[in-house]
């Protein structure tokens, strides 16, 4: 794969933070509600650690969140440490999701937060 130099001058200025996509697969979606609490309480703690970035279900018009799987994006310096990460996922670890791992670049897109201090309100965009 060749990259011409306008691109490689437009990549240089780009973010290129690694992060870690793990794709979830449904595997024994019969325990889910068994599991959704513990998964939940997983997901706030590493959130609140700072590992993860993003993390939800995949959903269809009228479906159930979570049947078709769903997405979890990790902070972690290597591709072992977002497995260990994810390996402590209850849901991963009670063999409800069968997770796939991939690095990832984030390179461009953008946030936009609103705060008003009068009313205590927020926007996230």
């Amino acid at each position: 794969m060749d990259i011409n130099d306008n691109a490689r001058a437009l990549l240089a200025n780009m973010l290129q933070k690694p992060l870690y996509v793990a794709l979830r697969t449904p595997n024994d979606l019969s325990r889910f509600s068994e599991v959704l609490e513990a998964h939940l309480q997983w997901a706030i703690a590493a959130e609140q650690r700072g590992e993860l970035f993003a993390s939800g279900p995949f959903v269809e018009e009228g479906g159930v969140p979570g049947a078709l799987g769903g997405m979890s994006i990790i902070r972690a310096a290597s591709m072992e440490e977002a497995q260990q990460i994810l390996s402590w996922d209850p849901f991963i670890r009670q063999q409800v999701y069968t997770p796939s791992i991939m690095k990832w670049l984030l390179m461009e897109g953008g946030v936009t937060v609103t705060l008003r201090f009068s009313d205590q309100s927020y926007l996230l965009r």
